[in-house]
């Protein structure tokens, strides 16, 4: 049975990716920088998953009902293991708490079971650097989260290519 490589996202809009290309080149040369249409914010790694276990995790999370919410990329971080230079949010908000436990339960229940435990919400600027480079004057970056999707990732001529597999959007709910 074939599997595919799979994870939960959120895309930015158009404007964030200007904004985020624009600090990315503040730091244009201390690491390999992530392609603009490559920005995300993952919220849940799969793995490599069947496609039963896809129509499965499709099937449940499709019937969520979340509201949008705000966010603001207003912290700059690096991971030391994996040497990568990122921008998140200093206070995670609590609906994308809620969010990443509630789709990480669907996960579960469809069988998917290597899931992260601690969730830290990122985009990545850069791969392979080599440390935090604190920028104190950076304009903090606004996110209106009113979807989130289905993602698979394929290598491709040695990196990375993401394809949308379905999307979810969070609607208004009383």
């Amino acid at each position: 049975m074939r599997e595919r490589r799979m994870f939960l996202a959120m895309w930015p809009d158009e404007y964030q990716i200007e904004q985020l290309h624009i600090l990315q080149s503040a730091y244009a040369g201390m690491g390999r920088e992530v392609a603009p249409e490559n920005f995300h914010i993952t919220l849940l790694f799969l793995g490599n998953v069947s496609y039963q276990t896809i129509d499965c995790l499709r099937d449940s999370i499709s019937n969520l009902r979340l509201n949008p919410f705000a966010m603001r990329l207003d912290r700059l971080g690096y991971f030391d293991k994996t040497k990568i230079f990122w921008l998140g949010p200093s206070q995670v908000p609590s609906e994308l708490e809620y969010l990443f436990k509630t789709v990480r339960q669907q996960a579960q229940r469809c069988g998917i079971t290597q899931l992260n435990k601690k969730y830290v919400p990122h985009v990545t600027l850069l791969r392979k650097c080599d440390g935090l480079y604190s920028d104190p004057d950076f304009t903090p970056i606004d996110w209106q989260i009113d979807e989130f999707h289905l993602v698979e990732s394929r290598m491709e001529r040695d990196s990375a290519h993401y394809y949308t597999v379905d999307s979810f959007p969070l609607m208004n709910h009383l």
